[in-house]
């Protein structure tokens, strides 16, 4: 699926994040992480719905001293949350949310119980965590780690190798999304959707 090409591009963008290096290879980057990126959504979208490959280009919108080029290459689908990153060294596979909004973190944090922390037994679990304690919370409440989680990103990674260029990607993103099927049922029953962004009215324009 993934020539080697694939990792050695994405070590070089990272040393080299310009746009001169990326013009003088963007065909090869098209080759060697589109293309394949492409086949993997594919292959996938069917049990999984669609998924859309990410951009090469960084959003700088609100990090505008960002490199310009991202150092990965991957697929997202928004509801569920999932996605699918290959850097030079591993392939990262995810589901769940990276953050909650305010309400989400609410009805989480109400919802946290031994039910959850069994769910998440084999995950690595990637979202930001609270240093101090959650509002509310005292320092002996049950399951104080799980209270302090921003978010329920869960993740499995495996280092690069020629394993990459067979069908194992395939298998491998495919199981982890059914094992973290029940988490995700679990968070859309007790979490739920972000709440929906209300736009701030414009001031009005003096005549």
């Amino acid at each position: 699926m993934f020539t080697a090409d694939a990792t050695a591009f994405l070590s070089e963008i990272a040393d080299d994040n310009t746009p001169a290096f990326f013009a003088a290879h963007r065909d090869r980057r098209t080759a060697a992480l589109d293309a394949p990126m492409r086949a993997l959504a594919a292959a996938l979208a069917e049990e999984f719905g669609p998924l859309r490959v990410l951009r090469p280009q960084r959003n700088r919108r609100f990090r505008p001293d960002a490199p310009p080029y991202r150092t990965d290459a991957g697929l997202v689908a928004a509801d569920p949350p999932r996605a699918v990153l290959l850097s030079a060294a591993a392939l990262t596979v995810s589901a769940g949310p990276w953050r909650f909004d305010a309400g989400q973190r609410t009805r989480f944090r109400a919802a946290v119980d031994d039910g959850l922390a069994a769910l998440l037994e084999g995950w690595t679990v990637a979202s930001p965590r609270l240093t101090g304690l959650p509002r509310g919370f005292r320092a002996d409440a049950p399951h104080l780690a799980l209270l302090r989680l921003g978010g329920l990103q869960v993740e499995r990674s495996w280092p690069v190798g020629e394993w990459l260029g067979t069908d194992e990607p395939v298998r491998r993103v495919r199981e982890t999304w059914r094992a973290a099927g029940p988490l995700l049922r679990w968070l859309d029953r007790h979490v739920g959707p972000a709440d929906p962004v209300v736009p701030r009215p414009r001031p009005a324009v003096p005549g």
